[in-house]
């Protein structure tokens, strides 16, 4: 599709006439739409309908006299969300300048609020003909730009924010009023051009992670910082709204991530989503990440099952491997720490001997804290002290499992144990425990990932059937 389609309404002006030794000074306008009911669409913002008579009333338009172009613009598809504007453009010569005033009106209830023009009879004076127009404005049609016609563009309603799925079909009323009561002998003879259209801005949607950082604002019971160093906003709840389209199957954002590595040092803000239905895969019998079969498959395998969209919108990103103890005697044993405490373990630089540090790469896992962080609490135990309980003792704290909806995606997460290289941390659902690859060949996997920091939302409300909408 065209990512900027431009609809023009052409006022042109043209000529004079002569009569009885009188010079009088006038032009025929004529306002047209070349074709009626063109679009302006863009596959990312979806598309907007401007929408007018095809060929608009001719009449001569004589200095001091007005005329009004009224146009509409609608949503024209289901989805799409950005900025529209609508720009004005001339050819004028320079007799001109200063006399063609531009007015846009705006209106959603075009039968109670709208423009006319109030015609008076042409006066003539010292061999000048004039007509004192003046403007009929019923209800209060909101005025959005006053200026004159000149050579260069302008933009006479800027950056409007729309989102097709609420965007209410608004009118519009240009008027273009020629004012000169004075000498007109200089612009006999003379034409100008005034091009109204409209446009999509894609460059200027937001990124999926500033959409998500302005919803926490109206949406703080689903979307909470989870107040570490990084100061993640992660959606919490049994079921947030948080679903987006990946790959044409229902994936839901874990939350915005700061200070995410690429694996070259530079860290940005990034969406971080994990697969709504798991994968049955084997594990493999090695708990270094950065050497299991289930790495490899991921990234390899896996990935290239992706379509080629999808996996355009992934970027590497450094996932740390930090362990944990299985020894009741270290302070790093899971079932004696909190979730902040867990969270900096995960990033820690304890590792099984031999194991990675961190690990750079497409797919990964879910860590645990990401399941401590998903919880709302509840009104027996509430979130923080859902945080300050190991995450091995919460199938005894049902308000904090049952408020958390990771607890439905019961499967193998990141982190593993020091002591065992066959050992990792599992999500039952109602609580997390120590694994071991050994006992199982293949295990329940939900594929995660960090989004490019320039994929944007163009679309949905997260709801699980209405799910955001990735470009």
């Amino acid at each position: 599709m065209k990512k900027n389609t431009i609809i023009a309404l052409t006022t042109i002006g043209v000529l004079l006439v002569t009569t009885i030794g009188a010079t009088f000074a006038y032009f025929v306008s004529s306002i047209q739409n070349e074709e009626a009911g063109i679009n302006a669409d863009t596959e990312e913002l979806g598309s907007i309908l401007l929408d007018g008579a095809k060929v608009f009333t001719s009449y001569d338009l004589l200095p001091g006299q007005m005329g009004v172009q009224e146009f509409t613009i609608e949503k024209d598809s289901d989805k799409g969300r950005g900025i529209y504007e609508i720009d004005l453009d001339a050819t004028i010569p320079e007799e001109f300048r200063g006399d063609i005033e531009v007015l846009l009106y705006k209106t959603t209830e075009p039968i109670t609020n709208h423009v006319t023009v109030n015609v008076a009879d042409p006066t003539l004076e010292d061999d000048q003909i004039y007509q004192e127009d003046s403007l009929n404005i019923t209800g209060s049609p909101e005025l959005v730009y006053q200026g004159t016609l000149t050579e260069n563009p302008q933009i006479i309603l800027e950056q409007v924010d729309f989102d097709v799925t609420t965007l209410e079909k608004t009118t519009y009323y240009l008027v273009y009023h020629y004012k000169n009561n004075g000498n007109q002998d200089d612009q006999q003879g003379k034409t100008f051009t005034g091009t109204i259209s409209v446009r999509l801005i894609e460059e200027k949607i937001r990124t999926a992670s500033e959409v998500i950082l302005e919803l926490a604002e109206s949406n703080p019971e689903e979307l909470v910082y989870d107040e570490t160093s990084d100061n993640n906003l992660r959606y919490v709840g049994a079921n947030p709204d948080n679903y987006v389209s990946f790959n044409n199957e229902l994936w839901r954002i874990i939350g915005v991530m700061n200070h995410i590595d690429d694996g070259t040092g530079k860290k940005e803000t990034r969406l971080k989503i994990v697969k709504a239905n798991f994968i049955y895969q084997s594990a493999g019998y090695n708990n270094d990440w950065s050497k299991s079969v289930l790495q490899e498959y991921l990234n390899t395998t896996y990935l290239n099952t992706l379509d080629l969209t999808s996996q355009s919108m992934i970027d590497d990103a450094l996932w740390n491997l930090g362990g944990v103890s299985d020894s009741s005697s270290e302070e790093n044993y899971p079932y004696k720490v909190g979730i902040n405490e867990l969270y900096q373990y995960e990033r820690s630089d304890a590792v099984y001997p031999g194991n990675a540090l961190t690990w750079t790469g497409k797919i990964a896992l879910m860590y645990p804290s990401d399941y401590g962080y998903a919880t709302s609490g509840g009104s027996a135990t509430d979130r923080t002290t859902c945080l300050t309980t190991s995450l091995m003792f919460w199938n005894s704290s049902p308000d904090c499992y049952g408020s958390d909806w990771i607890s439905d995606l019961s499967g193998l997460l990141l982190t593993h144990v020091l002591s065992d290289k066959y050992t990792m941390l599992m999500n039952l659902g109602t609580n997390v425990a120590l694994y071991s690859l050994n006992n199982f060949p293949s295990e329940h996997i939900y594929p995660t990932i960090y989004l490019s920091s320039d994929v944007k939302i163009s679309g949905g409300s997260g709801k699980e059937s209405d799910p955001f909408v990735l470009s």
